[in-house]
């Protein structure tokens, strides 16, 4: 299949909403063209590469779709786009100011493992880190409270958790290209392991240092 290729510093996954802002000419077009046809386009992390090189054969990506689109008066434009599905290059296809490539959809390999226990501890440590930014960010009572609604499938959970942390881009693609999800689960939740006792502890530091101080008392941080 033949796609419209994006290059840009960010890996983007499937389920995963992103912000773009268009504005070169090259890019104008592109946007012209999928929104007359299937809204599709392909986004690449080209890594050492710059986003004005022609993206590697065999790199990965993923595709994305336009789902809300702000076209402004000098022809530039705001979009909100979907993640879809993960791809790998497989060769690049002339004719267009913007690159165009022939690629190769890919999933997941089939996988019988129980994951169901694996998930769960993800899923909670990721919503523990999530409640403590946001007591550091001194959200409302009523924002505390809600609770974010994650995927019920492992996979599409995993994606979500890869794209919010905090991590160099260039591990965030070796999660995007790894087709094993147990593996994936697994060191997602290892680096929210690493990551939720910090985010706890800062967040119990900062509510005491809102109420300034603490009666005399000693903090208690265990």
């Amino acid at each position: 299949m033949i796609i419209p290729i994006f290059p840009l510093t960010v890996v983007q996954f499937p389920g995963v909403i992103t912000p773009l802002h268009i504005f070169e000419p090259r890019y104008r077009k592109l946007m012209k063209d999928i929104m007359a046809g299937d809204k599709t386009f392909g986004i690449i992390y080209p890594g050492e590469m710059k986003e004005s090189e022609l993206p590697a054969i065999g790199r990965i990506g993923c595709t994305v779709e336009v789902i809300a689109h702000e076209e402004l008066a000098d022809g530039r434009s705001n979009i909100l786009c979907a993640g879809k599905d993960r791809f790998q290059l497989r060769g690049l296809v002339e004719g267009e100011p913007y690159h165009q490539a022939e690629v190769d959809f890919f999933e997941d390999d089939l996988a019988f493992d129980d994951l169901t226990a694996s998930t769960e501890r993800a899923r909670e440590l990721f919503l523990r880190i999530i409640a403590a930014g946001k007591k550091l960010r001194d959200v409302s009572p009523g924002e505390e409270e809600q609770v974010p609604e994650l995927p019920e499938d492992t996979v599409a959970l995993s994606f979500v958790i890869a794209a919010s942390l905090d991590v160099e881009l260039d591990e965030k693609q070796l999660w995007l290209e790894m087709t094993n999800t147990n593996r994936r689960l697994r060191v997602l939740t290892n680096h929210l392991r690493e990551l939720v006792e910090t985010y706890e502890l800062r967040a119990k530091v900062h509510q005491i240092a809102k109420v300034n101080g603490h009666a005399g008392k000693p903090p208690d941080l265990m």
